[in-house]
């Protein structure tokens, strides 16, 4: 009896975890600069969401319409609701009469059923698919099994590049998804129809740049025209996996996509399924003669699922994409070339950024050392999205080989990358001298892209503050918490200290030597508000000084049922979750989405009759 009170107060505290608003896709997942986009979000907790939040300025959610649970109608209610979409389709709204009323007996309610002449295409869309298309339940993805509509606004100098988009509502807000904004015009692969109607033509692109969108089902290849110059270089970026980087009950983890470009001939003349190691391709060519190019994209195992979304950015030109151009350290900066003939000085830590430009080429780097130094060298490359596999060798001054790195796994999982292969080489040198360390590509690859930093110096203890939620919905004026991990560096064991505005962080210790911690939080609200950006940091006093640092914002993900990694995000928010107004002494209102209106009742025959607006649930 203890064990199921147990079981039962436990499954009672999760409660509130569980109905978090959950955003498993976005499609369309951008907007054109000056124009307006209805998007179809896939996830779970969707009902009474009321709006969205989109980082950056010049975008906004501006509706939200919540998707009605379809139910299983009988087979005179699909024949009238069949009927009724046929006239529609051919520019009769006109409502078909009811059939008699003992055929009304089996009949289920769904509101949309009841206005299918005031539904607008995509809803509309979704009412025949629902109809045509009977999925089996335990073949889908409960995360992605809601419906929401939103439309986004973005106005015509809104910056173009990548965003983050929640949603929200009485349940609180949502983790972020990506969203981008492009000055480009935009494209999307055809909508659903029903059986036995004719095949939309495949869209047609009639010009570069532009972007192309599209979501994979099971066993899919998309398909779209393309009008090319000639003897022109292009580069086709799908972004793909990157939306979902990792997926829990899907092995290898993420969608996999692949493109491939057939010139006017009909002839295959590029394919790429990857760019270095991230699997989102990038397809350079140089077309042939100009006119119609065929691109097709799937998934490279022919899987499918609502999100497996993509978008295919299309430019002139060979494009670099993904490489990131900043250092991941704060510290002096200085390029190799100009490391030529000098013996660098790392009493204080250098950072030399570089590139493996060449097959087998070794970039040697010459420092002063002492006896009893902790020397530590550390590499980005694979993180910042360079395809180097860095190897570290350090030499004595008498030209021994003193110690060799290759891999260094990090104590938290963060970032998108499948493999840590970036290395750290940790080494007290044995004596005064002129040491040398040498940084090369384990597979002796090489090229303009094989960027990387190296940082150079002492063995300093460090520390980094991740939260495993980029979110807390808390009720006005309540509290809650979010865990948090501490990533603990250079044999850092103290305190640390968790700040922020007093409002909603109150300061607290976590304890030495610990590396998990519960951050607790407030919600100063008194009502419901839209979610609120905050800043948490960590403090903590590393040999004298009082180092600050922002808390890392991170959601945590499984990827195919084994590993975890945290995605960072661009803010931390406090939602409000939905309550009781303590000034009003009243429930909050409802949602700003408007419920369907009641349809009519058919005009009554002779004997009394049920209408739909009465059948059973």
């Amino acid at each position: 009896m203890k064990k199921i009170s147990l079981f039962c107060m436990v499954l009672i505290l999760a409660l509130p975890v569980m109905a978090i608003p959950y955003a498993g896709y976005l499609y369309p997942a951008g907007v054109k600069a000056g124009s307006t986009v209805r998007v179809l979000i896939g996830g779970q907790n969707l009902g009474g969401i009321t709006g969205g939040i989109i980082s950056g300025k010049g975008v906004r959610v501006v509706r939200a319409v919540v998707i009605p649970h379809f139910p299983l109608p009988d087979g005179s209610q699909r024949a009238w609701l069949y009927k009724w979409i046929a006239g529609i389709e051919k520019g009769n709204k006109e409502k078909p009469p009811f059939p008699a009323p003992e055929k009304l007996e089996g009949w289920r309610k769904c509101d949309w059923w009841l206005k299918l002449d005031q539904l607008e295409p995509l809803e509309l869309m979704l009412v025949i698919r629902n109809l045509h298309v009977r999925r089996n339940p335990l073949q889908q993805t409960p995360s992605l099994r809601q419906l929401l509509i939103i439309d986004v606004q973005a106005d015509a100098d809104a910056a173009p590049g990548m965003r983050e988009l929640r949603i929200y509502g009485r349940r609180g807000v949502s983790a972020p998804k990506l969203f981008f904004v492009d000055k480009c015009d935009h494209y999307q692969e055809p909508p659903y129809v029903a059986p036995h109607h004719p095949r939309p033509d495949t869209p047609v692109v009639k010009s570069v740049p532009a972007v192309v969108n599209g979501q994979i089902m099971p066993g899919e290849t998309d398909s779209f025209i393309v009008k090319l110059e000639a003897d022109t270089k292009y580069s086709f970026a799908l972004t793909g996996r990157k939306f979902q980087p990792f997926i829990g009950d899907a092995v290898p983890g993420h969608f996999q996509p692949v493109l491939q470009i057939f010139d006017p001939d009909g002839k295959a003349i590029a394919f790429a399924d990857d760019e270095y190691f991230m699997p989102d391709p990038v397809l350079r060519f140089k077309s042939g003669k100009a006119g119609d190019y065929l691109l097709k994209i799937r998934d490279n195992l022919y899987r499918g699922r609502e999100d497996f979304v993509y978008r295919v950015q299309m430019e002139k030109g060979f494009k670099r994409y993904r490489l990131s151009e900043k250092a991941l350290f704060d510290f002096d900066e200085i390029a190799e070339k100009e490391t030529k003939g000098r013996k660098l000085y790392i009493g204080r830590p250098l950072v030399i950024s570089g590139a493996i430009e060449k097959s087998g080429e070794k970039d040697v780097f010459f420092f002063k050392g002492s006896k009893n130094m902790k020397f530590q060298a550390t590499v980005t490359a694979r993180f910042n999205g360079s395809p180097l596999d860095a190897e570290l060798t350090l030499y004595a001054p008498d030209g021994k080989v003193l110690a060799k790195m290759d891999d260094t796994p990090k104590t938290v999982n963060v970032g998108e990358n499948l493999q840590q292969i970036d290395p750290e080489l940790n080494f007290t040198l044995p004596a005064d001298g002129i040491y040398k360390i040498v940084i090369s590509d384990l597979n002796k690859a090489a090229g303009k892209d094989f960027r990387y930093w190296l940082k150079l110096g002492t063995v300093e203890p460090d520390f980094n503050v991740y939260t495993v939620r980029s979110m807390c919905n808390i009720s006005p004026g309540g509290s809650g918490s979010v865990k948090a991990l501490v990533e603990r560096t250079g044999g850092f064991a103290g305190e640390i200290t968790v700040t922020g505005d007093r409002r909603y962080v109150p300061q607290q210790t976590v304890k030495a030597k610990d590396n998990e911690y519960n951050i607790r939080l407030r919600n100063p609200e008194r009502r419901m508000t839209p979610p609120r950006n905050i800043t948490i940091y960590a403090e903590a006093v590393i040999n004298g000084r009082v180092v600050r640092k922002k808390v890392i914002p991170a959601d945590i993900f499984n990827q195919a049922f084994a590993y975890d990694h945290l995605l960072p995000a661009e803010y931390f928010c406090i939602g409000t979750r939905g309550g009781w107004n303590r000034n009003k002494k009243k429930k909050f209102n409802k949602p700003a989405v408007k419920a369907p209106a009641k349809p009519a009742s058919p005009a009554k025959p002779a004997a009394p009759a049920k209408t739909p607006a009465a059948v059973k649930k």
